[in-house]
C-alpha cells in the first residue's frame, strides 16, 4: 500500500531571484535543495500549514498568495503531494533555518544548477520555463 503525504512549499521571489534552501546534514534528503515548507497536519488548511511551517523553519512571517503548482511525485515507498504557493515575507527575509544549512537567492536561470529534491522539480521546471 502506498502512503501519500500532503506537503506545502513557499516560493518566495525577491527582485529577479527565488529563495532556495538546502537540506541540512542528518535530515531526510540532506544536501538537496527545496522550497521551504513541510507537511500538512490533519484538519489543517494548506495555506495555514505553510504559514506555520515557515514560522517554525525560518522564523518568518509570510503572506501566502496564489497556488503556483501542485504535483504528485513518487519518492521511494511514499507519494508526495506537493502544493507550491507564492509567498511574500512580512519584514526582512530569513537568514537562517532549523532544517536547512544554506539559504540562497538564485535567479531562475540558476535554479537548474542546483541538485533539487524530486518533489520540487515540477515547480523548478515551471519557473525555468517562464
Amino acid at each position: 500500500m502506498t502512503t501519500t503525504i500532503q506537503v506545502v512549499a513557499g516560493v518566495a521571489s525577491q527582485d529577479d531571484t527565488v529563495l532556495a534552501c538546502r537540506r541540512a546534514p542528518g535530515r531526510a534528503s540532506e544536501g538537496l535543495w527545496e522550497f521551504p515548507g513541510g507537511k500538512v497536519e490533519p484538519g489543517e488548511l494548506p495555506q495555514d500549514a505553510l504559514t506555520r511551517e515557515l514560522r517554525e523553519e525560518l522564523d518568518a512571517d509570510v503572506a501566502v498568495g496564489a497556488l503556483l503548482d501542485r504535483s504528485t511525485v513518487p519518492v521511494g515507498e511514499l507519494v508526495i503531494d506537493l502544493a507550491c504557493y507564492e509567498v511574500t515575507f512580512r519584514g526582512a527575509p530569513p537568514v537562517h533555518s532549523t532544517d536547512h544549512d544554506e539559504l540562497r537567492w538564485v535567479t531562475r536561470e540558476q535554479l537548474g544548477e542546483l541538485d533539487w529534491a524530486t518533489p520540487d522539480l515540477p515547480m523548478v521546471r515551471r519557473l525555468t520555463a517562464s
